[in-house]
Order: structure tokens, then C-alpha cells, then sequence
């Protein structure tokens, strides 16, 4: 059985599912982009004194971390 949810319901209530928070910022890296549904609908205009701004910060370096130790360059091409 293939879930989708962010949420997982169990006994002891709601649960969050790391699982699922690790895939979407990994996909993020490929095809995808991470964006801020408060800066794109116009809710904020910028990050300063937002209070999620400090876990955006650590999304982005999560991201960052990420490429950089699954990124390696194989061989390089010189077409001349």
C-alpha cells in the first residue's frame, strides 16, 4: 500500500511523516521547486519577521547538504 498523506492517523492521534517531508524535499531537487505559499499568494511580501523563517532557512540548507553529498561528477566532457 502506497501513502501520500503528510499526516498519519494512529492510536495515539496524528502523526507527521518524516518519510513523506524527506521525499518532498528530496523530489524538490530534481524536477521540482520549494516555494512559500505566504510569498506567493501575496501574503507576505518578504521573510523578514515571519516566524517560519527560521525553518525555511533550515529547509534550504537541508537542501543544500543534500545535492552536495548525493552530487558527484563522473567524468567531464570537452567537445571541441
Amino acid at each position: 500500500m502506497i501513502r501520500n498523506e503528510i499526516k498519519i492517523k494512529s492510536e495515539e492521534g496524528e502523526l507527521f511523516d518524516k518519510k513523506q517531508i524527506a521525499l518532498a524535499i528530496r523530489n524538490s531537487t530534481f524536477e521540482d521547486d520549494l516555494k512559500c505559499s505566504l510569498l506567493e499568494d501575496g501574503i507576505l511580501d518578504k521573510c523578514q519577521g515571519c516566524s517560519l523563517k527560521y525553518i525555511c532557512n533550515g529547509i534550504d540548507q537541508v537542501v543544500d547538504s543534500y545535492m552536495e553529498k548525493t552530487t558527484e561528477i563522473v567524468n567531464n566532457f570537452n567537445f571541441d
